[in-house]
């Protein structure tokens, strides 16, 4: 598995922020998993300097429970970068309460 980065920090319940490595930085809306490559969430923004990208990572209901602040995660291999918003109200949950049409 191909590493992306360590946890830096967790705000709130679905998002973290991930420090990555400038030489192996994985592209936008990729899926990454834990150490026990259970699936934690997708890339959502690169951000920092060119030799200190952070990433931020939206996590699914309930999968970044296990996740810790010095944990890696790595990119699941077998997905490949989708439309951003393709199917997102509907794998990660839309808390506002309204529908997207």
């Amino acid at each position: 598995m191909k590493l992306a980065g360590s946890v830096v920090s967790r705000l709130g319940r679905k998002l973290l922020v991930v420090e990555s490595d400038a030489g192996q930085l994985p592209p936008l809306y990729t899926e990454v998993a834990d150490e026990q490559n259970s699936p934690v969430g997708k890339i959502v923004d690169l951000y920092g300097s060119v030799s200190r990208p952070y990433l931020t990572v939206l996590c699914g209901k309930d999968s970044a429970a296990g996740v810790h602040t010095g944990d890696k995660l790595y990119v699941i291999a077998e997905t490949k970068p989708e439309k951003p918003w393709k199917n997102f109200h509907r794998k990660y949950g839309n808390e506002s309460g309204a529908s997207r049409r």
